[in-house]
């Protein structure tokens, strides 16, 4: 439980969810029941059911839960009752900052410039990392961020109007004091500060007053259901981080590399696991700024890259509290590939698109 006191809004929202939680809890019991039952009622793939003559020797064809930011299988049923935790963490191109923590690991991550380099959002919800940071301040742009997601959201300082405006979001904020209270702040003694907090994720999900799991922010693709688009091998994004996403076809992913250090040449962008950062899909989002919420409500341009093509076209969002839609040149949303999903948020440059 953070050390601040539960607003109206969430009290209200708790008691209102609460049945939507048992019910999934319900649904789960229920597919695991089908899967070691021996019923002589069986569903076929079809999503029919079926009788079978020999129910011994049948197999239950139930298929897992599908994590909701993801799309992906999730046999472990976490997702169904585990909230968004939203990580704030660094990217500024200095050579003495460490290598992410967790951020290979994100469900969702969205890159917003900050003075001349950039930070994330880094929304975990389908895995788990011990840790992720390192953890800096808020912005400005949070809260359209976070207003349609909820969960939990962490964070260290920030001017006194930036923090009002996530205090006043619809999520449950832990700054470093919370953390620390909640035994789920690490300071690392090898790394010079301010770069050096980092949130012991299973225990600020531990703390969690609303474990309702998100809705879906993007659709995804059935199996089979091809990715129409235009061919292309790699996008740069050249302001900012200056980010590079290289398509590789043998992973069935974008790989990262950037401009790391001031005056250096690029880097395969790597987090503390020893891994390249490599989304499966990429949106390029193009907002007026990062300086209030409301640029992320209205429409703008977008690029949407997943399968090795890009597929030009607009995004919308009619309130805070719908989620964002991208839409192809015709108008109808596109879907994306199951698995991470990176969103840079840009406000000047178009991305830099090289076809293969």
């Amino acid at each position: 439980m953070s050390p601040r006191s539960v607003p109206l809004w969430r009290q209200r929202r708790i008691q209102v969810v609460s049945g939507v939680v048992a019910a999934l809890l319900a649904v789960a019991i229920v597919v695991l029941a089908v899967g070691s039952g021996d019923d002589e009622s069986k569903r076929s793939d079809t999503g029919r059911t079926t009788t079978s003559r020999h129910a011994a020797a049948t197999t239950s064809t139930s298929e897992p839960p599908r994590a909701p930011l993801t799309g992906l299988p999730d046999p472990s049923l976490a997702t169904l009752v585990r909230p968004v935790l939203a990580v704030k963490i660094d990217n500024v191109a200095l050579a003495q900052r460490p290598d992410q923590a967790g951020l290979d690991l994100a469900d969702v991550v969205y890159e917003e410039p900050v003075e001349g380099a950039t930070r994330f959002v880094a929304i975990f919800q389908s895995q788990s990392p011990e840790r992720a940071g390192p953890v800096r301040s808020t912005r400005f742009i949070d809260p359209g961020i976070m207003w349609s997601i909820h969960g939990l959201y962490v964070y260290s300082g920030g001017t006194p109007p930036k923090v009002d405006a996530i205090e006043a979001a619809p999520v449950q904020t832990f700054d470093e004091t919370d953390l620390a209270a909640l035994d789920a702040r690490i300071r690392d003694p090898g790394i010079p500060a301010p770069h050096n907090l980092f949130v012991a994720v299973d225990n600020a999900w531990a703390a969690a007053d609303d474990r309702t799991p998100p809705a879906p922010l993007f659709l995804f693709r059935e199996g089979g259901e091809a990715f129409s688009g235009d061919p292309v091998a790699s996008v740069e994004i050249p302001s900012y981080s200056q980010a590079r996403y290289t398509w590789d076809a043998a992973s069935e992913t974008w790989l990262r590399d950037e401009v790391r250090r001031e005056g250096g040449g690029r880097e395969p962008h790597i987090a503390e696991s020893g891994k390249q950062i490599a989304p499966v899909n990429l949106i390029v989002q193009k907002i007026a700024s990062t300086e209030d919420k409301s640029n992320l409500v209205g429409d703008g341009d977008a690029w949407v890259f997943s399968d090795g093509k890009v597929v030009r076209g607009r995004w919308q969002r009619a309130s805070l509290e719908e989620r964002t839609t991208f839409l192809d040149a015709a108008g109808k949303e596109v879907k994306l590939t199951p698995g991470s999903t990176w969103v840079h948020l840009i406000t000047s440059d178009e991305p830099v698109i090289t076809v293969g």
